[in-house]
């Protein structure tokens, strides 16, 4: 009975010092994020930067129409973008300072952070209107042209570069294992930058009234293996998530831990239908935990929104996977919020 009552005291004693030590030892607050969301493919953009300002998208295109070669590519390009027929058309600002307003009321809307892509210039002008909500990055290569190493260094120096991206390279024909990019992977990973690249889908039938170059062909995720194998510190994400090529992105990713995808352009100009069964594979692999969410808004800022509410509505997301895609993922492979 004795040395009952010794442990019962012992037992008491030990409770209240592990009371006083709870009131002692300040409690850890584990903060909510800033950001709901983070679009990693945003642009920053001039009204005409996708052809004559005012152009128009579908969200999405329902089919993709035939052209028949033997016709003016006019009468494609009247389907395309002038006078599409789809029920939900999106018409581009035809001023700067409006569609700048536009995008950043929908950052707003939204409470997210973008990583912005393109002219510096531009860029610097949306970051001053919403400082809080624009992460700067650089894109090239769509006409062949890249920038100088030097300029690049000196934009970073700067804090006016926070990732390579996109590089656009597969519309002038350039892979990604292509040596005259080589010099470029090696400076994001000197700066411990990512790197964004396009492999993917163009507008439709692009090589024949935009960009000559383009290549469906260099944009295969394959093409990446030998980047990540010299480069081991690079973090690259594939945008467009190597739409159609889900096989050969898959079997990246499962062989390269680092490799990320955005889902961009096909979240809002492809079909629902399509878009959810190419995710769904990705997610069914098991690759829940490297999906990032990217709108590629371009000229068109409506066009966030749609791709936003594609994955809140997701029938087979659970809302920790919702989460991930929209928000997670990208904050730890930017390494912020976490």
């Amino acid at each position: 009975m004795k040395l009952q009552q010794i442990l019962k005291g012992a037992e008491l004693r030990i409770r209240h010092a592990l009371a006083v030590a709870s009131l002692l030892i300040p409690s850890v607050a584990f903060a909510r994020p800033q950001f709901d969301i983070i679009d990693m493919h945003f642009h920053a953009d001039l009204p005409d930067a996708e052809g004559p300002a005012g152009g128009k998208v579908c969200a999405p295109y329902s089919t993709w129409a035939p052209r028949d070669p033997a016709k003016p590519i006019d009468e494609y390009l009247d389907w395309f973008t002038i006078n599409p027929t789809c029920p939900n058309i999106l018409t581009a600002p035809t001023g700067a300072a409006d569609l700048r307003d536009r995008d950043l009321a929908v950052l707003k809307r939204y409470n997210m952070l973008a990583l912005a892509g393109g002219a510096s210039d531009t860029v610097e002008d949306f970051r001053a209107h919403a400082p809080d909500r624009i992460l700067p990055a650089a894109g090239f290569g769509s006409d062949g042209n890249f920038p100088s190493i030097a300029s690049l260094r000196e934009l970073h120096k700067e804090g006016k570069l926070r990732a390579l991206s996109e590089i656009t390279t597969q519309y002038a024909g350039i892979a990604p294992d292509d040596p005259r990019l080589e010099p470029y992977f090696a400076l994001a990973e000197e700066l411990d930058i990512p790197v964004g690249i396009h492999l993917g889908p163009g507008p439709p039938g692009t090589t024949y009234f935009a960009t000559p170059g383009y290549r469906v062909s260099v944009g295969d995720p394959m093409r990446l293996e030998s980047v990540l194998i010299r480069h081991p510190r690079l973090r690259v994400y594939a945008m467009h998530a190597g739409w159609p090529l889900g096989d050969a992105m898959i079997a990246m990713m499962y062989a390269h831990p680092q490799l990320y995808v955005d889902v961009a352009i096909i979240d809002y100009a492809h079909t629902e239908k399509s878009f959810y069964s190419y995710l769904k594979r990705l997610i069914d692999a098991g690759m829940e935990e490297r999906i990032m969410f990217g709108s590629d808004n371009m000229v068109w800022p409506d066009a966030i929104a749609v791709a936003i509410e594609r994955i809140k509505r997701a029938p087979f997301l659970s809302k920790r996977q919702k989460r991930l895609i929209l928000h997670d993922n990208a904050a730890r492979f930017l390494r912020i919020e976490n």
